[in-house]
């Protein structure tokens, strides 16, 4: 038994040393962004302050310094509409956003977009422990985009949650779908099932 904890241990080093990263969008026209953005898929790491992209983008207006202010609607506070600012850095497709509530200052990286009608974001996309990723969509039944999300989940660390934000409007939770699990995520699964296992002295 120690054998294979420790053989499943080394494999798993190996393969998360494989783990494929995320890039973001070489070039972002911020002026295409403009107008509104649903919100259709979230992903987050369990630490992760999920409110902070429990959002609806209402509209995108680009500021003469070249930031972004957004008016969004919170779905947890009864949509109720904020402003916010998302500053430009010195790299095309990467943003801060300073968020009071949190003390906290986060990294808003554009992954991709095709401007009409999908874009994909993170914040902290750099982190391990504290990140999310949100799909966006300018219709709320638009399916274009969500093989390219799919591709940013398998780089998340175990475990983690996904919400399917439906066209009805409503909000589905659900864990991470077999299919979007890259060979690294599905190898903790057995390992972290296996050390549970072995705590209940069952195998």
């Amino acid at each position: 038994m120690k054998f294979f904890l420790l053989t499943v241990g080394l494999a798993l080093i190996g393969t998360i040393q494989a783990i494929e990263h995320i890039y973001p969008q070489k070039d972002v026209v911020v002026e295409k962004l403009s107008g509104g953005w649903y919100l259709r898929q979230l992903v987050s790491t369990m630490d992760f302050p999920r409110n902070l992209l429990l959002i609806d983008i209402k509209e995108v207006d680009i500021t003469p310094q070249g930031d972004l202010e957004l008016v969004i609607a919170r779905r947890t506070e009864n949509c109720v509409e904020k402003k916010i600012l998302v500053k430009k850095t010195e790299k095309p497709a990467v943003f801060e956003i300073d968020v009071p509530s949190e003390h906290d200052l986060h990294t808003l990286t554009m992954v991709k977009t095709d401007y009409d009608n999908f874009t994909l974001v993170c914040l902290n996309m750099d982190s391990l422990e504290k990140k999310a990723c949100a799909y966006f969509v300018r219709r709320i039944d638009e399916q274009k985009g969500m093989e390219e999300f799919k591709k940013i989940l398998l780089t998340f660390p175990m475990p983690y949650t996904v919400t399917d934000f439906l066209p009805e409007g409503k909000a589905e939770e659900a864990n991470p779908l077999q299919d979007h699990l890259s060979p690294w995520q599905n190898l903790w699964q057995l390992f972290e099932i296996t050390t549970i296992l072995k705590m209940k002295d069952i195998i």
